[in-house]
């Protein structure tokens, strides 16, 4: 299982949030340098999300192509994503697959014009959720229950399916035991996201059938820096 570094920008800058509270957790500088710091240490894949737009509230487009122009093997974005215009601008710029999270729920005739129109393996679905329902609309938004989630994410053919606990997101508090239980429904490549902050919390998503941990905290404090695969 690969741990994939995530680098989530906002108001130009790379931050890191606890629970996506704004104003809360890390302000690491210049999203480009960042991402370099990230690659120079031997990285190869990476997680981008641009926060402001997953809010509606602006977008990082120009921080964002800068950081998907480095030589990456693998850069998954999302943040926003709603149209295909957006969606092939990225694409073009250089990122590998796109991550969706609130259209898929809310509005499925745009969702499949995007599927329709950039291809399922360069798709993954983030389904972000908290207390047993999705949230939307970065987060501000409660939408449907997680399980009917999972069913609605399983009838398109995608690259992969992102279950981000955002509870815990910040928190290096452990991964979420749900989360376990519901990998082997994800459909695609099964990536985690919430509260990973040392290796044992790895291992749990290996055995658990994920492929990939996207840490954020843990690998900026130091405490998972290094760590790859497991």
């Amino acid at each position: 299982m690969k741990l994939i570094p995530t680098l989530d920008v906002s108001k130009g800058v790379a931050v890191k949030r606890v629970k996506g509270v704004p104003g809360t957790g890390l302000s690491l500088g210049s999203p480009k340098d960042v991402a370099q710091w990230i690659l120079d240490m031997g990285y190869e894949s990476l997680h981008i999300v641009d926060l402001d737009a997953a809010a509606e509230e602006g977008r990082n487009t120009e921080q964002l192509i800068e950081v998907l122009r480095l030589p990456f093997k693998w850069i998954q974005i999302g943040g926003g994503i709603r149209d295909v215009e957006v969606a092939s601008l990225y694409l073009r710029a250089g990122a590998s697959a796109l991550v969706l999270s609130t259209l898929p729920f809310t509005d499925p005739v745009r969702f499949r014009s995007i599927l329709a129109n950039i291809g399922g393996d360069k798709l993954l679905v983030s389904i972000d959720y908290s207390d047993g329902k999705t949230l939307l609309k970065g987060w501000r938004k409660e939408g449907i229950p997680l399980e009917r989630a999972i069913e609605i994410v399983s009838e398109f053919k995608l690259r992969g399916t992102i279950l981000t606990h955002v509870s815990r997101e910040g928190t290096k508090s452990g991964v979420e035991p749900e989360a376990l239980k519901l990998a082997p429904a994800l459909p695609g490549i099964r990536e985690y996201a919430g509260g990973v902050a040392e290796l044992s919390h790895l291992l749990q998503l290996k055995e658990a059938g994920f492929h990939a941990a996207l840490v954020g905290m843990a690998f900026y404090d130091g405490k998972l820096r290094g760590v790859k695969d497991v």
